[in-house]
């Protein structure tokens, strides 16, 4: 049963609305149950030799990372690691350098990169990381992330696996390409390892927190990797050890009958530009959330139950102007809403009455409380699918940094469910914001 939304003060038709909202919106435990069994199917079909669905990429790491890395501690090595954002043409580079009984260095750098000749762009772009940080002397050890899902062709190779047009990357063998530039600008690197961000997460949570088995990146979209045993993996043919495998959360859903989109969710699919598809995705993930509020607020202004008749609507109005950072603020506990007020009048040049900021603040809370708890029922089948007793989960991404009640009950869920499927509830610890480029970093250590 959904919890009474209903706000002393507010009129019986707007607790009214608010009230069926939050009943479209909950999420009970057996439908959680539901979803987490779900996932562990979506993962296990993932891994099928051959898949009509999405599938989950292997990959060449191994927990055996963990050694590699170790050796290079011990030998005061340097690496590089990149991020390749193909959406936002974004392009982060981080170096990291062990000395001897003190933490590393890490340096950090984002550049935004030209669309034509872009491996060319991306090499000079390197060059000039390198020079600034007097780094060398060579061949320093390279690890690539992408922000699409990779198949690995090689240990040091692969190449973007989906469909979707990414311009100068698609069906192009990443270090090859890269590697062909590096060699022609006569750069001290050699790339030792392409990888989606995903798997350089859990590399980074392998090597912070021992034992990780897990990594979640709550970012802008979603995803999860995990360790699994490759006897389980039908596609690799194999009988020994344990290989990382990118699980493609986001597209969880597409084609699921337990996942139950309200109205709401179903208006946001269908004027989004991938309309039909990374259906959990636009549940859970930040770049989402926020759409889903303002969708939920506009209708109260339809029907005429927040706002004052003669507000500017027009801000509002536009498509995701309500941003998910903003709903860090709605958390906001004092007893006159005032950081809500100051937020929708600064934002929205809206002046909303205490129970006006109280209606959004409840909103934000539905929506979030929504997505954390669809979230840790797929961790929890995550989890199931890894047998891993007493999991070490790493969760990494910026709403670990701006929604803290989002991350607790992630964590509360997962863990509930999984004590319910029958192993030992998982640990959480936190990884930070920028987890994969120094991933990638650590991943080029790989032998």
């Amino acid at each position: 049963m959904a919890d009474d939304y209903s706000i002393p003060g507010a009129s019986a038709a707007q607790n009214q609305l608010l009230n069926e909202i939050a009943a479209s919106l909950h999420v009970t435990t057996s439908q959680l149950s539901d979803v987490a069994n779900d996932v562990y199917e979506y993962v296990t079909t993932g891994l099928q030799q051959e898949t009509q669905g999405p599938a989950s990429w292997v990959s060449y790491i191994t927990p055996d990372i963990t050694q590699d890395i170790r050796s290079a501690i011990k030998q005061e090595s340097v690496s590089l690691g990149m991020t390749i954002n193909t959406q936002a043409g974004r392009l982060k580079i981080c170096s990291i350098k062990f000395t001897s009984g003190q933490p590393p260095t890490i340096n950090k750098q984002v550049f935004y990169l030209r669309k034509e000749q872009v491996f060319e762009d991306i090499a000079t772009r390197l060059s000039e990381f390198i020079n600034s940080h007097e780094l060398g002397p060579g061949p320093l050890p390279l690890g690539v992330n992408i922000d699409r899902p990779v198949e690995e062709t090689s240990k040091l190779g692969g190449r973007v696996a989906d469909n979707v047009d990414c311009g100068p990357f698609r069906n192009v063998d990443i270090a090859q390409a890269l590697g062909a530039v590096i060699l022609k600008k006569h750069l001290p690197v050699k790339v030792t390892s392409v990888t989606n961000c995903v798997i350089s997460t859990l590399v980074a949570a392998q090597h912070r927190f021992q034992n990780t088995s897990v990594a979640l990146i709550l970012n802008h979209g979603i995803n999860a990797s995990y360790y699994e045993q490759t006897a389980r993996i039908p596609k690799l043919q194999a009988t020994t050890g344990r290989v990382a495998v990118n699980t493609e959360l986001a597209r969880y859903g597409e084609h699921s009958s337990v996942l139950m989109p309200t109205l709401w969710d179903h208006r946001l699919d269908r004027e989004s530009a991938n309309t039909g598809t990374h259906t959990f995705e636009k549940l859970v993930a930040d770049k989402y959330l926020g759409e889903i509020v303002r969708n939920l607020i506009t209708d109260f202004m339809d029907a005429q139950l927040i706002f004052p008749k003669n507000a500017d609507a027009s801000v509002l109005g536009e498509p995701y102007s309500f941003f998910t950072s903003y709903m860090t603020t709605m958390e906001d506990q004092s007893d006159d809403l005032r950081e809500v007020g100051d937020l929708l009048r600064a934002g929205f040049n809206i002046h909303a009455s205490l129970v006006d900021r109280q209606i959004v603040r409840a909103l934000c809370h539905m929506v979030t409380m929504r997505a954390a708890k669809l979230v840790g029922a797929a961790v929890a089948g995550i989890v199931c699918r890894a047998s891993a007793d007493a999991a070490v989960v790493s969760i990494s991404g910026q709403l670990t940094e701006m929604n803290q009640p989002y991350v607790t009950c992630t964590t509360d869920t997962a863990q509930s469910l999984v004590l319910g499927m029958g192993l030992s509830a998982p640990t959480f610890n936190i990884l930070g914001e920028e987890g994969y480029t120094v991933g990638a970093a650590l991943a080029a250590f790989s032998k």
